[in-house]
């Protein structure tokens, strides 16, 4: 092959990658989820006679921070747990267990915030609104149709990923069961629209949310517009107030707080062009060099670590993602050759096989 010829599908290949990155696990990167949901994973294995501590472990979580109410965990590395999760009981439906657990402190002041709205439709969409409190590697939006409504859960990351499976069908269970509670009753959906092909389990689902489960274009749970509109019994002004400037605030405090992550960000971008130094990164941040190390300096990390572990979260998710090859995904981690990803992969004591080599 010509070098002008290598040259071109060196850049075309290249380009490819970014692509292929903003369409995966750069969401992943930065977001995280309260350790409540941990709690709730943990109360599922538990019930199935699985103790949860080797897979906190095994994820890269400190089972420790789960009690604390404002702790949270990375999303990748709650992503290990759900992929983890759902291997120990070889339940299709793992997800809908955890979810089926909600409790109001599952998404801390804004669970209470829903349960005090005038209306279902009210609740959901203070969900919407708040819902990076609980996580904010997911987004949720309200879709008016003719008599029904959809409230359509998006989660970042790829969906070919198992954990992503799971995860929505938690997040679908956890926000049918606070439904329910703040009807004190059942709660009518005409159907639940599901993008994984994956039919396994489904009569569970249908048992569970009490209507067709159906595969579609996106995961939503569709509503009536009647069914949604009705006053709640458990409407409190005052309550959803005081809740809400609660979640207003916490969520102010989370975005000063996740400087790391938005470094992790910069980085996720950049590694596909092979420059994700830390003058490259700060410069994309509008930050002296000097100020980004002593920036992360207070959050206890530094550039290099963020770096390694970036690549490493990054790394775990493209090996299971069967559309791309070992030589997509040393570029989108930055590395010239594959064998330089083998001997970082080795060096990370993560497996490196691949469904395509």
């Amino acid at each position: 092959m010509q070098p002008e010829m290598l040259r071109v599908q060196s850049i075309s290949t290249t380009a490819g990658c970014a692509n292929a990155l903003s369409d995966r696990a750069i969401g992943v990167l930065g977001s995280s989820t309260l350790a409540s949901w941990v709690l709730l994973i943990a109360r599922a294995l538990q019930q199935r006679g699985i103790e949860p501590e080797p897979l906190f472990r095994r994820a890269g979580l400190p089972s420790a921070r789960v009690e604390d109410a404002n702790a949270r965990y990375p999303l990748a590395a709650m992503q290990r747990l759900w992929h983890l999760g759902a291997q120990a009981t070889r339940d299709p439906c793992f997800g809908l267990e955890v979810g089926r657990l909600w409790h109001p402190t599952t998404f801390q002041a804004l669970g209470y915030a829903a349960l005090a709205s005038a209306s279902l439709r009210d609740a959901l969409a203070n969900l919407v609104r708040y819902c990076h409190v609980v996580s904010t590697g997911v987004a949720l939006e309200l879709v008016d149709r003719t008599d029904e409504v959809d409230l359509v859960v998006a989660s970042r990351g790829s969906r070919h990923l198992t954990a992503a499976g799971h995860a929505t069908q938690a997040a679908m269970a956890a926000i049918v069961t606070l439904c329910r509670q703040a009807r004190s009753g059942s709660v009518l959906l005409h159907r639940v629209t599901l993008t994984r092909d994956e039919r396994e389990g489904w009569t569970r689902l249908e048992e569970f949310f009490g209507c067709p489960v159906e595969s579609g274009m996106q995961d939503a749970l569709v509503f009536g517009s009647h069914e949604i509109d009705a006053p709640l019994d458990t409407f409190n002004q005052e309550l959803l107030r005081l809740n809400r400037e609660h979640v207003a605030h916490y969520l102010a405090s989370l975005e000063v707080a996740d400087f790391p992550g938005q470094v992790r960000l910069q980085i996720a971008r950049l590694l596909p062009s092979g420059v994700a130094d830390a003058d490259v990164v700060a410069h994309a941040m509008n930050l002296s060099r000097r100020t980004l190390q002593r920036r992360l300096r207070v959050h206890d990390t530094s550039f290099r670590r963020l770096l390694d572990e970036t690549r490493q979260d990054l790394a775990r998710q493209y090996i299971q993602d069967a559309t791309l090859s070992m030589a997509e995904v040393a570029c989108l981690l930055g590395f010239a050759e594959t064998s330089s990803l083998s001997r970082a992969m080795r060096r990370w004591r993560a497996p490196v096989t691949h469904a395509e080599d």
